[in-house]
């Protein structure tokens, strides 16, 4: 079908939880992931404050 065959948005307490069901899935052997994070807009405008 393409590049993409299912794209899911998660929520999850941390960065490590988020690792742990991603390498639980892929130790299947039949899926493959890539993980974005994504920021609120308050945390993106404080990583903007931070530009020169």
């Amino acid at each position: 079908m393409g590049e993409y065959d299912y794209v899911a948005i998660g929520e999850a307490p941390n960065d490590e939880a988020v690792v742990t069901f991603a390498l639980a899935l892929g130790s299947q052997g039949d899926v493959r992931t890539m993980t974005l994070k994504a920021f609120t807009k308050e945390e993106f405008a404080e990583i903007v404050k931070k530009l020169p």
